[in-house]
């Protein structure tokens, strides 16, 4: 049977063939530590994909059916209606975003 004996790169404390530190409890394995790592940075990669995948609002979804309609006008008052939907989303977002950063100093 092999001993080791493995520092515990967290608070010094020296383990005889322990998975774990036997002080703080940290990981001691390093491949390990490194699988886990990698493990939570995929879900995050994983998460950020699946919010950026999010659906339009009704509204939305609603003056851009508009806006491929058949008919010239109910097309064009469409396209001037989501625009003017969209322009009043961006600055409505960017007044949210100036009183944060005047919030947060």
């Amino acid at each position: 049977m092999n001993t080791s004996y493995i520092t515990c790169s967290e608070c010094g404390t020296v383990n005889l063939n322990a998975e774990y530190c036997s002080n703080c409890g940290a990981l001691l394995d390093v491949v390990a530590k490194r699988k886990l790592k990698r493990e939570q940075e995929t879900t995050k990669k994983a998460k950020l994909k699946a919010s950026l995948k999010k659906e339009p609002s009704k509204i939305e979804t609603f003056l851009k059916n508009g806006t491929e309609h058949s008919n010239v006008l109910i097309r064009l008052l469409f396209q001037g209606g989501y625009y003017v939907w969209l322009f009043f989303a961006l600055i409505f977002g960017g007044i949210i975003s100036l009183i944060i950063a005047a919030a947060a100093g």
